[in-house]
């Protein structure tokens, strides 16, 4: 197989019979970004340009719609094959992810359903005590007693301390987060694998930046919002989050505290099954009735200079982040503008 990256670096890998694209690669030292590896959150898309291959079972919504694409945690090639990835060389690991400790620190409830879990890593004689990661990656936590691995996107940003803050979702039957509601407890240790995945900003000049994100896809769009604020970018920002009901709002004080810094970020809340009354978490922050598509559609209508397009930054379920490119095009945005992550169920 030959791997090409956008900005036409080339791998020539090997594929034993039955191998996907992302196996064979790590076969051969290249770690390709995969969260779920089961093809249902879209981390591993890329497009076969020659070849031919067999498709394991996969869910639609990974693909967001892209009719070209396919799911490389999922494609087992057949013949020789030329497999387009969708990002440059410098996010090429050729190197297997760090293996880590950590020792929970706290489980927070933010919402019946969403916990903001603080982990302290272990000091490292080769890696030290750091936590050094870019903006928009995740971390994969293995489940204790099970040796199984779930991935989360960090809200925090690389710091000295060694802190690593994850928002999960607590959900019925997720060997994690059934682990995080039921049985953990604080100075547990976990294990870590990562930093991984190439979802982050993209350095675009002054293009203005619009974060989208659903439930705890705000987790890696916090991450890079205080990225900017600690670095003092000047872009024009805007962040949509949507959520279902006004009790599933939260994360007010965090991004509360990244308005101190940035208090030219526009905030709006879209909650789609409104109560009467709404009200917003903040004073600084719009709260609408409706969903996080409607916000963003009526907001791209009322650009009327191509130079104000904003890149779009989008994380959430993989069902909103199909519905929000499919918004995109629609609304005629270059689809090299638009940056997305699936969240897989955990």
């Amino acid at each position: 197989m030959r791997l090409v990256t956008a900005d036409g670096d080339q791998r020539v890998v090997h594929a034993e019979p039955g191998q996907s694209v992302v196996e064979a690669a790590k076969q051969a030292g290249i770690i390709l970004p995969s969260l779920c590896g089961k093809g249902t959150c879209g981390t591993c898309v890329g497009r076969v340009e020659a070849g031919s291959y067999d498709m394991r079972p996969f869910e639609d919504d990974a693909l967001g719609g892209k009719q070209d694409a396919v799911l490389l945690c999922c494609t087992e090639p057949t013949s020789d094959l030329d497999v387009a990835l969708p990002f440059d060389s410098t996010k090429l690991v050729e190197q297997a992810p760090n293996r880590r400790e950590a020792g929970i620190v706290s489980i927070e409830r933010l919402t019946p359903h969403i916990v903001k879990l603080t982990l302290q890593l272990e000091p490292d004689d080769e890696l030290g005590s750091a936590a050094e990661f870019e903006a928009g990656q995740y971390m994969q936590i293995e489940v204790p007693g099970r040796g199984e691995l779930r991935a989360y996107s960090m809200s925090n940003v690389s710091n000295w301390d060694g802190t690593l803050e994850f928002l999960i979702h607590i959900r019925e039957g997720g060997l994690f987060s059934t682990y995080l509601d039921t049985q953990a407890r604080e100075d547990d240790i976990l294990n870590l694998v990562g930093p991984q995945g190439t979802f982050g900003l993209v350095e675009n000049g002054m293009r203005p930046r619009w974060f989208v994100g659903g439930g705890c896809g705000l987790a890696p769009l916090l991450s890079m919002l205080r990225r900017m604020a600690e670095w003092g970018d000047p872009q024009e920002s805007r962040l949509i989050l949507g959520v279902n009901t006004a009790a599933d709002m939260f994360g007010a004080a965090e991004i509360g505290e990244v308005l101190d810094q940035l208090p030219e970020l526009q905030v709006t809340t879209a909650v789609w099954r409104p109560e009467a009354g709404l009200q917003p978490a903040d004073e600084r922050f719009e709260c609408v009735a409706g969903s996080s598509v409607d916000v963003l559609t009526a907001a791209l209508a009322q650009i009327d200079d191509p130079e104000l397009v904003p890149d779009i930054y989008v994380c959430g379920p993989p069902g909103m982040v199909t519905a929000l490119e499919e918004a995109t095009a629609a609304a005629g945005v270059d689809p090299e503008l638009v940056h997305s992550e699936r969240i897989a169920a955990n």
